[in-house]
């Protein structure tokens, strides 16, 4: 009367295997953009277009480029949003995946420790009848 549970292990290839191009692109995007690297970047990118915009007669002019980089910017932000909303919908199905795992198991751990406390209880009571059968003999 054992508890049999099939053990397997989630991980997100085993989800979405990035067979897919779109998905492994997506998923691509979304680690390299969603990271402290990118945001270094953006920061030194930035900083050293400010810096270089404020040499003055040894710099250059930066307010021609200005509105090129609004409109990269903005592009870039739409297809940044798009690609990493599809990158962290396949994360999530395989957390889910994960998820699911994770209480078949607990339930079974759940049922075979119901298990163990009714052999506990049995051998318990037949511990107390011995115990009563000692001392009337």
């Amino acid at each position: 009367m054992l508890c049999r549970m099939k053990h397997k292990l989630i991980r997100n290839n085993d989800v979405h295997p990035h067979t897919g191009f779109n998905k492994w692109l997506a998923l691509l995007i979304t680690n390299s953009v969603g990271n402290m690297w990118f945001f270094y970047f953006l920061i030194v990118f930035i900083g050293g277009w400010i810096l270089l915009s404020r040499l003055g007669p040894l710099g250059f002019d930066p307010y021609p480029f200005a509105l090129m980089l609004l409109i990269v910017g903005g592009i870039f932000q739409a297809l940044a949003m798009v690609a990493i909303m599809v990158g962290q919908n396949v994360q999530a199905a395989a957390s889910d995946a994960r998820a699911e795992t994770d209480h078949e198991t607990l339930v079974a751990i759940h049922a075979l420790t119901a298990q163990s406390v009714q052999i506990l209880e049995g051998q318990n009571k037949i511990l107390a009848l011995l115990q009563e059968q000692s001392k009337r003999g």
